[in-house]
């Protein structure tokens, strides 16, 4: 046991817990993700996902156990995301805000600490939008669910933005689809293929899920001719003890026909904790930057694709000088970025209270004598000035 002490009395006393701790605060301060892709030594534990399919599981129970998965979610909301556009390195890391709540409302906000928000894109009950603050012209394109298919929307963004819900942990398989598997690929996965009857027809989807623990890790939708629409692939997954869920922690999202690609770490997630918040669903107003139905118009319509407006943009000067929307925090219990010892705080006073009145003395404040400078306190021993002397009654 002494030998443990020691060693653990060495490993703080050489400097290693000191190095990494400041590795680890110099590569943050790069920019770079500091979420659970970079865990500290000294986090809690959490346990690991529960393997909740066995080996040569059944299509019916693979299904059932990403649908349990998906159903133990109502409400999903994250205000420390990190956004990222590979092959791009001209754009900055983004902070991002996601929301999310079922049936199908999203709403993604992406800022910079120079620039404040430059990306919002929502969807709520009845439309869609987004916005790019480095677009020109300056304009803010929406539609409404019912007029996206075979217009300029569609042609904008061909699936969507609901479909980034399945894209961050809330995929299922519907009874009203047809599913064929699983198929084992290897290395613990199974693929199942779905013929997904969607708003503008029929589309394929390939599903690739971790066979153990039911992890959707690969999402593929293709259109009727073939052509892959979408695309979204799980880097990695975390685990959520309290709810029961098991989420992609990093994400690369890719859309091709609107040259859209981004790679998500979602950051810290509370699942559930969604208040209610009208203004996170609606169709913000921004200044300077005009409304344009994409769903009024056809096809033809010269609408840019939402990728092009990421690349093209300048994200070196200062922007189109238009207005911006507010970052918008979702509603709801406090989203814990992380774990600190509990400390002992004093009560704040009322929001009324004022401090009390103090009088200073013009001479300023007096300080309190010191009880050796004119003689000890009773019962205390002082030592001569010249020290203890070294008689030999003081040698043993």
């Amino acid at each position: 046991m002494r030998n443990a002490e020691c060693g653990m009395k060495a490993l703080l006393g050489s400097g290693a817990v000191r190095c990494m701790a400041l590795g680890a605060a110099l590569f943050c301060t790069t920019g770079a993700s500091c979420t659970r892709s970079l865990k500290s030594p000294f986090a809690a534990w959490t346990p690991p996902a529960p393997e909740v399919l066995a080996t040569g599981s059944s299509l019916d129970q693979v299904i059932a156990a990403v649908n349990q998965n998906a159903a133990r979610m109502n409400s999903y909301q994250t205000n420390n995301a990190s956004i990222t556009v590979p092959g791009m390195p001209g754009i900055p890391l983004l902070r991002g805000n996601i929301a999310a709540q079922r049936p199908g409302r999203i709403r993604l906000q992406a800022s910079t600490a120079l620039t404040g928000p430059e990306v919002d894109l929502g969807a709520n009950d009845e439309l869609f939008w987004f916005w790019v603050k480095r677009n020109e012209p300056p304009a803010l394109y929406y539609a409404r669910h019912d007029k996206f298919c075979g217009t300029a929307a569609q042609k904008m963004m061909p699936i969507e933005p609901q479909w980034l819900l399945d894209a961050i942990g809330f995929a299922e398989f519907r009874p009203s689809d047809q599913h064929n598997g699983p198929r084992p690929l290897g290395d613990g996965k199974v693929e199942i293929t779905s013929v997904v009857h969607s708003r503008c027809g029929t589309m394929t989807k390939r599903t690739v899920v971790d066979a153990r623990r039911a992890w959707v890790l690969e999402q593929h939708v293709y259109d009727a001719a073939g052509t892959l629409v979408a695309s979204s692939v799980a880097k990695s997954h975390f685990y959520d003890q309290k709810a029961n869920v098991s989420l992609p922690q990093e994400v690369e999202i890719q859309i091709p026909a609107s040259q859209l690609s981004l790679t998500i770490d979602v950051g810290t997630v509370a699942i559930n904790t969604l208040g209610e918040s009208p203004q996170l669903w609606t169709l913000p107003t921004i200044s300077g930057a005009a409304q344009v139905d994409l769903g009024t118009a056809p096809t033809s319509a010269g609408a840019p694709r939402m990728g092009d407006q990421l690349t093209r943009g300048d994200w070196y000067g200062p922007g189109p000088a238009v207005g911006s929307p507010p970052m918008i925090a979702p509603a709801g219990a406090a989203i814990p970025v992380a774990v600190a010892p509990p400390v002992a705080i004093a009560a704040a006073p009322t929001a009324n209270a004022s401090p009390a009145a103090q009088f200073i003395n013009p001479g300023g404040v007096a300080q309190a004598p010191d009880p050796f400078v004119d003689g000890a306190p009773a019962g205390v021993q002082r030592l001569p000035a010249g020290g203890v002397p070294t008689e030999s009654s003081f040698i043993r």
